[in-house]
């Protein structure tokens, strides 16, 4: 394989022929290793986001478990819809930047509150394709990644109940077909755009990130981001599923209840960790170790690489 690393300005840069994949695997490990020494060693910033995921979710759960049944609870449900994306950004920004940072905890907390927007302006075109996917989708017939989250929870155990009375039926491709497509457009395409975008606008900001916006696409789908971040996925998504989704059935239930509280807990560390060791190797990987701050020597202690 030949290629694979780019310059900060989005340019190719030679590679080794000689490197092969042993080459860039040892990269790949060797940048995950680094992200993840990085984060735990900065543990000011590892609460911060922990509280700022804990936050997230929170939003995210009494969104999908208040019902709009009185005007309070309708405005409550407008507040949790914004909160969450909200506090979702301001978690991105924080993973972007906190690796080529020497700012303290609190001043790159305040900066990723200041400019979690534009990751949101950023997006835009990655979620006008979500949402057309989602529109031809639902004309296809495909399985539904249009269905809401609230009604997939709320219909759980009605859907467990009938998916388990229910009698085989022939397989159809045509649905395979679109099912394997909306996976890796949902999982894997706008993901990992998305998270090349993120951090360049969290690093170089809105203007740049436009000017260099299909060559970091390009970036985003070059060999040693996938395979960075279909390592990445094991840890944050992955074992956290197989974490929460299994049952357990023990005569104690507090034991049942600590077994229960010790799973979700591991598995909401997993995966803000592995989310955010992910996001740190792609952006070391794509920029090299401590570009931001290297070129920005006389900023001083508090600055935070960011541009309109």
């Amino acid at each position: 394989m030949r290629g694979g690393e780019f310059e900060r300005d989005g340019r190719r840069k030679q590679v080794d022929p000689g490197e092969g994949i042993s080459g860039m695997i040892n990269k790949i490990f060797s940048a995950i290793a680094s992200g993840s020494r990085n984060l735990f060693r900065n543990w000011r910033i590892l609460i911060i986001l922990l509280v700022l995921y804990l936050a997230t979710l929170g939003a995210v759960y009494w969104f999908i478990a208040t019902r709009e049944a009185t005007v309070a609870q309708l405005l409550l449900s407008l507040l949790l819809a914004v909160a969450a994306p909200v506090l979702f950004l301001v978690i991105q920004t924080i993973a972007a930047r906190h690796r080529d940072s020497d700012s303290r905890a609190l001043a790159l907390m305040g900066a990723a509150l200041r400019d979690f927007w534009k990751l949101l302006v950023i997006a835009l075109p990655l979620i006008a394709i979500a949402v057309l996917a989602i529109y031809l989708f639902g004309k296809l017939g495909g399985p539904a990644p249009a269905k809401t989250v609230r009604e997939a929870v709320r219909t759980l155990p009605a859907a467990s109940r009938a998916a388990a009375a229910a009698k085989a039926q022939p397989v159809s491709w045509q649905t395979i077909a679109i099912t394997t497509v909306q996976y890796l457009l949902f999982f894997l395409i706008l993901p990992l755009a998305a998270i090349q975008l993120w951090i360049a606008t969290a690093r170089d900001g809105l203007r740049r990130t436009f000017k260099a916006f299909a060559r970091i696409l390009a970036r985003a789908f070059a060999p040693q981001a996938v395979v960075t971040y279909a390592i990445g996925f094991v840890f944050f998504a992955v074992i956290p599923y197989f974490l929460i989704v299994p049952t357990t059935h023990l005569t104690n239930p507090w034991l049942e209840t600590g077994l229960l509280v010790a799973r979700l807990a591991l598995a909401v560390a997993l995966s803000l960790v592995g989310w955010v060791v992910t996001v740190g190797a792609l952006g070391e990987l794509s920029y090299g170790s401590q570009t931001a701050t290297a070129e920005q020597p006389s900023q001083g202690r508090d600055h935070v690489p960011a541009e309109a």
